[in-house]
């Protein structure tokens, strides 16, 4: 559906595309993540046409929209690629009422009036917003706002829906709110879809499949539980808030593979690579279990894991959970719930027990 090969954009001496290829299937729901700085929105922008590329095609639909060789090169216009695109500052025109915002792709490609009113009424049903579409942007609230500029995108039918950061300026209570009135208005579509957003959970809930992006270049893309369960790289690793080492590889056999992080020997499982010495392990948090420092009893049955005494060396806690690190002769990062955090009455320079299975570490080979 869509294509992007070796899509390379500089501005000025910063590089920042470095040949980006691409391919989102029809209906998909594609999430573009990565740390400021790295290209996606630039990414958004040469795909909806809004900027041209140094190098590099785009094809949408088989078509090719920008690119090409010599002097028959392509560049399809904005309005001609069928693209709508939904801004993180909604772009609303201020003069305008939420249903003239919307109608206003509609009018300026000569749609008859009746079906203009038509197709708004829809919109303004679809999105929530039936009582509000008299209003200006400046009586809305950010919200709203932003159901209107998604409704605007979709007035013209578009083939694709760009959606760039379109939550990262509301408050928390809205985004959570409008974050699953927005998956299940996307899933309801079913439009081929680019995500770009900041926030992993979002990633995560919006997602068929996550691009991580990372100085200029796509890092790894697969199903969100592919990213997560096995990270291929120390950048990926890093971005997703995993425990990451170098490692060492003393012992190969049959179902456990010994390792050794900072001097200190891990049971992790086979991973049939008898050739490779040097390697990189990743560790959710999640998976890491806390304990009382006299606690004998295994937490898993059946199973090979890893358990080890540590001094809690950081506490953070957010709304719902706690990140509690510790150190057992290297720093191991565990989330755990804030009831679990009181039950436990854990303090920093407080003594615990560290528990995690073997089966729960990723290694790949280590590429530092």
């Amino acid at each position: 559906m869509i294509r992007l090969v070796n899509i390379v954009k500089s501005f000025g001496e910063k590089e920042v595309l470095r040949g980006i290829s691409l391919n989102v299937e029809r209906n998909e729901i594609l999430s573009v993540v990565g740390p400021n700085g790295c290209g996606k929105t630039t990414t958004l922008n040469i795909i909806a046409g809004l900027c041209q590329p140094d190098e590099g095609e785009i094809y949408i639909d088989d078509v090719l929209v920008q690119g090409g060789k010599g002097r028959h090169r392509t560049h399809v216009r904005p309005a001609r690629r069928g693209i709508g695109y939904v801004c993180q500052d909604y772009a609303l025109f201020p003069h305008m009422k939420a249903s003239e915002n919307i109608a206003y792709g509609l009018e300026a490609n000569k749609v008859p009036q009746n079906e203009v009113k038509r197709r708004v009424d829809s919109l303004v049903q679809f999105v929530g917003l039936r009582e509000y579409d008299r209003y200006y942007p400046d009586q809305l609230s950010g919200g709203q706002k932003q159901r209107v500029a998604l409704a605007r995108a979709l007035a013209t039918n578009p083939r694709v829906l760009l959606l760039d950061e379109p939550l990262s300026a509301l408050d928390r209570t809205t985004r959570e709110t409008l974050r699953a009135d927005l998956k299940t208005i996307l899933k309801t579509l079913q439009t081929t879809s680019i995500y770009v957003t900041h926030d992993l959970a979002e990633a995560y809930m919006f997602s068929n499949r996550i691009a991580v992006m990372g100085n200029g270049r796509i890092q790894q893309i697969g199903r969100p539980e592919q990213i997560l369960e096995n990270p291929n790289s120390r950048f990926v690793a890093e971005f997703l808030g995993l425990n990451i080492y170098s490692a060492s590889i003393i012992e190969e056999s049959i179902g456990v593979t010994k390792i050794k992080i900072n001097g200190k020997e891990i049971l992790a499982s086979s991973i049939g690579e008898e050739d490779q010495k040097s390697v990189l392990v990743t560790l959710k948090p999640e998976d890491v279990v806390l304990s009382e420092p006299n606690d004998n009893t295994p937490k898993w049955c059946k199973c090979t894991c890893n358990r080890f005494s540590g001094v809690v060396s950081e506490i953070v806690q957010m709304k719902s959970t706690a990140k509690v690190t510790v150190d057992i002769g290297f720093l191991v990062k565990s989330e755990l719930t804030l009831s679990s955090l009181r039950d436990l009455d854990l303090k920093e320079g407080k003594e615990v027990c560290v528990q995690f299975k073997a089966d729960s570490l990723n290694i790949c080979p280590n590429t530092d």
